[in-house]
């Protein structure tokens, strides 16, 4: 990809009703978050000519999306996938419109990822299971049948190299579920969690407890991606794309042998350099949190704590509100709700739009963000935004 830094834009940005049994389909879920993003873009549906969305066959369909908002769509495109998938589908509706194919974007992830397709909810077939991960027969038969068990075992090797404690993915819970407590819409906004509660915690997967796990939410979130000039016919403030890097790999697929590196430390270079910012120029963040280990080892790779520092880097309080990086300021995917990435894109957006002004769940003079896709330590992306 060329020079696309501040070229392109998030112009509208919304979500349906989260909840733990919608009893609705991912296609009306889909069509909430949809017009509501329309509606925070203030353009016609009919102006959206790319709907593009991720899925864990789970989902409906971006053709009978646009179809029910009364749509003919230029282009589609439905993918299978989880953790990254947002920044990777925004790097193609990049390309599409450097291309002159398409104008304008709409990327979604609908789904009842409680009330009906879970994530490691149990009825996997083992046997599939081994052989669409690659070295998974060394694994799955000895007990390690799910994301739970695979993350414990990233985890367990990165706090023995690096002297991660188990405290330490406490403090990331706590200042997750501490962000919740400004936001009505999550899950656990009441529910505020403290370090001695955390650790007295039974593990379900060593070295995770249940706050160590990411929600299961019924929910859909939609984004909409345009031109910068196009963005100045919208009636929000854009929130332009300073540099994105879609999907890098672990230079091996069979990573499981080499957690020495991850896809995501590849992924820091590229993304800086094309934003042309360092690190320390970075003022707020949305970290993909599927399990608390997940984010400091982003943490890490990103270049916010040294490694073997990153420990320290939390417990100093600073994914906290007034910390150098506040992090997942809605609650994250720990504590907000659960969209394979998505919430905490549409959060990260609303913090560099300044939407919440005037109020503690506001960061302070945020112009520059950045978020990051994790679906393992195999593939990663990442974007960095500003307004």
């Amino acid at each position: 990809m060329g020079n696309i830094s501040n070229r392109y834009a998030i112009v509208g940005v919304g979500e349906s009703e989260r909840s733990k049994n919608s009893g609705r389909s991912p296609l009306h879920l889909a069509l909430d978050a949809a017009r509501a993003a329309i509606a925070d873009a203030g353009i016609s549906a009919k102006e959206i000519d790319g709907f593009m969305s991720y899925h864990e066959n789970d989902s409906c369909t971006s053709h009978q999306l646009a179809t029910y908002l009364g749509v003919r769509p230029k282009y589609v495109k439905d993918i299978t996938g989880g953790g990254s998938s947002t920044e990777m589908l925004i790097a193609d509706a990049i390309g599409l419109i450097e291309a002159g194919m398409l104008n304008t974007v709409l990327i979604y992830r609908s789904m009842n990822g409680r009330s009906g397709v879970r994530m490691g909810g149990g009825g996997w077939d083992m046997n599939l299971l081994q052989n669409a991960i690659d070295g998974g027969s060394f694994i799955i038969p000895y007990g390690a049948g799910g994301p739970g068990q695979w993350f414990g075992l990233f985890a367990t090797r990165h706090m023995h190299e690096t002297g991660i404690t188990k405290e330490h993915l406490g403090h990331v819970c706590v200042s997750f579920y501490e962000h919740a407590q400004r936001n009505p819409k999550a899950f656990f906004n009441g529910k505020p969690l403290t370090m001695e509660e955390y650790l007295n915690t039974p593990d379900l997967v060593y070295p995770f407890n249940k706050h160590d796990f990411c929600l299961e939410s019924d929910e859909a979130n939609a984004i909409i991606v345009t031109s910068a000039e196009r963005a100045k016919d919208c009636k929000s403030r854009p929130v332009y794309i300073m540099g994105i890097s879609g999907r890098q790999c672990h230079p091996h697929t069979h990573y499981w042998s080499d957690l020495s590196q991850v896809a995501s430390d590849y992924v820091a270079p590229e993304v800086f350099k094309m934003a042309g910012v360092k690190p320390e120029d970075i003022q707020v963040a949305s970290i993909y949190d599927c399990y608390s280990w997940v984010v400091l080892r982003q943490l890490e790779a990103y270049g916010f704590a040294p490694r073997g520092e990153v420990g320290d880097f939390v417990a100093d309080g600073h994914l906290k509100m007034g910390g150098r990086l506040p992090s997942n300021t809605a609650g994250g995917m720990l504590s907000e709700g659960y969209t394979h990435g998505m919430n905490n894109v549409l959060e990260i957006v609303r913090q560099i739009r300044h939407e919440y002004q005037g109020t503690d769940r506001q960061v302070e003079n945020c112009e520059i963000g950045i978020c990051t896709g994790w679906a393992g330590p195999d593939m990663a992306g990442a974007m960095i935004l500003k307004n």
